[in-house]
């Protein structure tokens, strides 16, 4: 069943990731974007996005370094020219692609943009739904594995 956002509708946690996870394409082969990756979802798992508050150092941390162990072992993620993700965060300049999608999903989300629904091939009322967002059954399939990691976030 499709779950319906309107404008006066806030996104949980575990919708900004399933989000990130539909740009797989894009972070699996640039070591850049998968950094800028890593630091949202630890950015969501430390709750800054909540508090408003950033403690750079608790997301950058250890738990940057886990994220990244577990992202690469349900997919494959391309580090060159880096060696490893140590590497990558000592020496890579995250993109801002990720966050950018990000942002233009709230916004939808924020305005209730309406998005074309339609069931049974018929013509579908104007509504925003976030599955619309997810750019493959891969997207979904990834954010499956990803879950036995993520699931103590919504508690």
């Amino acid at each position: 069943m499709l779950t319906n956002y309107t404008n006066s509708v806030m996104l949980r946690e575990i919708d900004l990731i399933r989000i990130l996870m539909s740009y797989h394409p894009e972070w699996e082969k640039n070591p850049e974007a998968f950094l800028e990756l890593t630091i949202l979802i630890s950015s969501i798992d430390c709750r800054c996005i909540e508090s408003g508050e950033v403690d750079f150092e608790r997301v950058m941390g250890p738990n940057l370094d886990n994220i990244a162990k577990v992202l690469m072992s349900i997919t494959p993620v391309q580090l060159a020219p880096y060696k490893n993700f140590a590497d990558l965060k000592k020496n890579g300049h995250p993109t801002t692609f990720l966050s950018e999608c990000l942002v233009d999903v709230l916004e939808k989300v924020n305005e209730g943009v309406p998005v074309k629904v339609a069931a049974n091939g018929e013509d579908g009322q104007e509504t925003f739904c976030l599955e619309n967002h997810f750019r493959d059954k891969d997207s979904e399939k990834l954010f499956l594995k990803l879950w036995p990691y993520i699931s103590p976030i919504e508690e």
